[in-house]
């Protein structure tokens, strides 16, 4: 049996401008608190929140469509394109997330 390497690959983290490494099996949300990069995901990854969305600003097109979970609620709140969720998203390829600002609370 032949085992294909899933060597890392770079993800590039807005608005900080940092870059870092990250396994390709892992979902953006998994590699951004993995790099200790602050991003709410109120549900723990599961996809019913939609806090932990990100804006994918280069290599969209590197990956997959969205899954079900995540089609339902990009639906719901009018996603763009490049809107997604990182908990529900794999990093397949090089990219650069962009972290939405917190809104303040008032």
């Amino acid at each position: 049996m032949t085992r294909i390497s899933k060597s890392p690959i770079s993800i590039t983290i807005l608005p900080m401008n940092e870059i870092s490494c990250v396994s390709q099996s892992a979902t953006i949300l998994e590699a951004l608190l993995e790099l200790k990069v602050e991003i709410d995901h109120s549900c723990g990854g599961n996809g019913s929140c939609g806090t932990c969305r990100v804006f994918v600003e280069a290599g969209l097109e590197k990956l997959d469509f969205r899954n079900e979970v995540e089609a339902e609620i990009a639906h719901d709140r009018g996603f763009s394109d490049n809107e997604r969720l990182s908990c529900q998203t794999q990093v397949k390829d090089q990219i650069a997330v962009r972290i939405p600002k917190k809104l303040a609370k008032g």
